[in-house]
């Protein structure tokens, strides 16, 4: 397993061949609350779709605070997850806001950050006439029955997305 950090971000990869580790633990910079960010066991891209991504994942304090030699990993906080394997799962700290009405789709709802990758999964890609049914940019897998396509929205750090 390798655990790393990038920003709010917590990328896990398991390489292992086998063995899935239920209640991994993993060390973070910043308390708070993770979600699924992106899965790469997620049905859409022909995996088998054991991790939910309706989870919460709520940091816990780990050590004594100020002294780092007592954190996990070195790390002041963490969180435990499903990791399966020979997958890599990615999470980002939810920002606490007030929630947008649905309808507004799910870059709106005031789940992600500024500069993260907001994955939906409402851009499906009819099989038979090809033409997708939301959205920009679409990266399309599975069968020749049934082609799911998702839409990438990359956020733009400053106000003008730029």
């Amino acid at each position: 397993i390798i655990v790393f950090e990038r920003g709010d971000l917590v990328f896990v990869f398991n390489f292992h061949p086998s063995k899935t580790y239920d209640g991994y633990k993993v060390g973070c910079d910043l308390p708070g609350k993770y979600k699924v960010a992106l899965d790469s066991d997620a049905l859409m891209f022909g995996g088998h779709g054991r991790v939910a991504h309706d989870n919460d994942h709520f940091t816990s304090p780990e050590g004594v605070p100020g002294v780092p030699e007592t954190n996990f990993n070195n790390r002041p906080n963490s969180f435990k997850i499903l990791s399966p394997s020979r997958t890599c799962v990615a999470y980002y700290r939810v920002e606490e806001k007030a929630e947008k009405p649905k309808d507004e789709g799910a870059a709106s709802w005031g789940k992600t950050a500024l500069g993260y990758i907001d994955v939906e999964a409402t851009g499906v890609k009819d099989a038979a006439d090809g033409e997708a049914t939301s959205g920009s940019e679409k990266a399309s897998t599975g069968g020749d029955s049934s082609k799911k396509g998702i839409n990438f929205v990359f956020l733009s750090p400053d106000k003008d997305n730029k």
